[in-house]
């Protein structure tokens, strides 16, 4: 027996979780991890059940805003067009993202199952994946990375932004972006 086909999704729905993703990202980016959630709804012009049948807990509104960030930063890449170079211009999106959504980290570090994460990290690999074999058949980055690496260099892009103000989360980005390329370089045979 087949199953039926699931229920299209309602237009008011897509413009609510839209509306709350935005709000999310304004509102937790403003004051922080604790901000009240039904701030968020009240910016996103819902109310606080609307929030909660998109989002069961802020760890999961947390998850959403990063994963619709990472899609978008995907769909950015791909309009970038084919220039091996485009690997680089993808790492410092990544880098500004992981700038503004620095306050989200301790949620998704605090995650209950790691299995929540698998579509983020799918996600974020998949956005970069692309320019990355660009980058590698022209010369630009070493042959041995993978899209997986991309999960690690997200990590270090992150690492030392706790408890940092935003002109300190600049300053490490900055410094660990430009250890990162110096380690992305091709090596020399040998070395």
């Amino acid at each position: 027996m087949s199953r039926p086909a699931p229920k299209p999704v309602r237009k008011d729905a897509v413009q609510n979780r839209a509306a709350l993703l935005q709000a999310a990202r304004v509102v937790l980016s403003e004051q922080g991890l604790d901000a009240p959630l039904d701030l968020i709804a009240e910016k996103a012009g819902v109310g606080r059940g609307t929030l909660y049948r998109h989002f069961v807990d802020r760890t999961e509104l947390a998850l959403a805003v990063l994963e619709a960030d990472v899609a978008d930063l995907g769909r950015r890449t791909a309009e970038q067009g084919d220039d091996p170079a485009v690997f680089f211009w993808f790492l410092d999106r990544l880098a500004e993202d992981m700038i503004r959504n620095a306050g989200l980290a301790g949620l998704v570090r605090n995650v209950r199952s790691p299995d929540a994460l698998t579509p983020l990290r799918q996600s974020l690999m998949e956005a970069g994946a692309a320019s990355l074999k660009r980058a590698q058949a022209a010369g630009l980055v070493r042959e041995d990375l993978r899209p997986m690496d991309i999960r690690l260099i997200a990590t270090l892009l992150g690492a030392g932004f706790q408890g940092a103000d935003a002109a300190e989360r600049e300053a490490v980005s900055l410094r660990t972006r430009a250890i990162i390329l110096d380690g992305l370089k091709p090596r020399a045979e040998g070395r």
